[in-house]
Formats: structure tokens, sequence, C-alpha cells
């Protein structure tokens, strides 16, 4: 995906009506923040954050749902603060909401924390109509510096050595305990 030729996605009437999810795209529009939503507890390099999703419109008036990126959570209120309209190209990929997993809290419109893409509860949130199909997670930079946007590269941990360590030690100290037990069982 890195490397894929983003699709335009200000066809009008959507011209791609069946993209697949992780469809890298590209289009020009404006990200409308007094239409925001946050998405709290998230972890990135250890500090706690916040992801905000805004309403994308397109130049051809579609309306769509822009995850912009991830921040720290000491600049909540700037964001809380911002109703900024963001005129920009704006390069993305598709994702399509999944379910609600069992231990997901619900969403709380009334505080705006949200905790899953429910397209249908947040267009009556904004009060408009969005695109229900998918939204948009953001790979393109604003002039905000700490407002990370998403990356299209994997960034799986390997963590292997440290995995194998802890459990190699949680064993050898079960096999220290039960040695010890039998020690005193049969004394």
């Amino acid at each position: 995906m890195v490397k894929e030729k983003p699709l335009s996605l200000s066809m009008g009437k959507m011209k791609y009506r069946n993209m697949d999810e992780f469809t890298k795209i590209i289009t020009k529009g404006t990200v409308d923040r007094s239409k925001k939503i946050f998405f709290p507890a998230k972890t990135y390099n250890g500090k706690n954050g916040f992801f905000i999703a805004s309403l994308l419109i397109d130049n051809h008036n579609n309306k769509y749902l822009i995850d912009e990126g991830w921040f720290e959570y000491n600049k909540l209120n700037y964001f809380k603060n911002n109703s900024d309209v963001i005129s920009s190209e704006i390069i993305g990929y598709l994702r399509y909401p999944t379910e609600k997993k069992m231990f997901t809290p619900k969403n709380s419109p009334e505080t705006n924390e949200w905790y899953y893409y429910d397209l249908k509860e947040i267009q009556k949130y904004f009060k408009t109509d969005i695109n229900q199909k998918f939204f948009i997670k953001n790979i393109t930079s604003y002039s905000e510096e700490f407002l990370l946007p998403s990356t299209v590269k994997n960034n799986f941990s390997n963590n292997h050595l440290q995995y194998a360590i802890t459990w190699f030690l949680m064993s050898f100290s079960i096999l220290v305990i039960f040695i010890i037990y039998l020690i005193r069982k049969y004394k």
C-alpha cells in the first residue's frame, strides 16, 4: 500500500463504489473541526492521548468522517476549543467500521468520548449526513506537528526475546516454588 497510487475520492458520486478496505485515496476538501469526536485512552510510545476524527467535505460536497490522527493528552483543550476549517489535499486510506466487541465501552456522545466507529451514531451526533460505508484514516501531515497522522507502515512490535525471557522466568519461579513445596511436604 505504501507505493500504491491513490484513487481520487472526489469523483462526484463515487466512481469507485466498492473499494476495498485499506485502499489508498486522495481528495481535495475541507476538514471541519466544528464537528469532531475524540477516541480516548490510546497510547503511543508510552504516552496517553486521543485520536481526533472530524467531518471531511470533499470538493463535490460529499461528507465523510476522517480520523485525523493522534495527539497527546495535554493538547486536548486545544482540540476541544479548535473549530478551524482546514482546506487541504488529503491522502489517506479507507477503513470499514468493525462491530463493537464485548468488552468495548459504549460510546458516550454526551461527553464526546467514542470507543468504536458507529457511523450512524456519529452522523446523528454531527447532525449531518455522512458516508455510511467507510471512514478515512488520514496520512497527511498538517501544520500541527503535535498531531500525528496514521502511518501506512505496519509497526508490529517484535518483543519475542522479552516474552521468552518473561515466560522462562515465570516457569522457573513456579518450578522453584513447587520444589520448596515438595521439600516441606516430605520433611
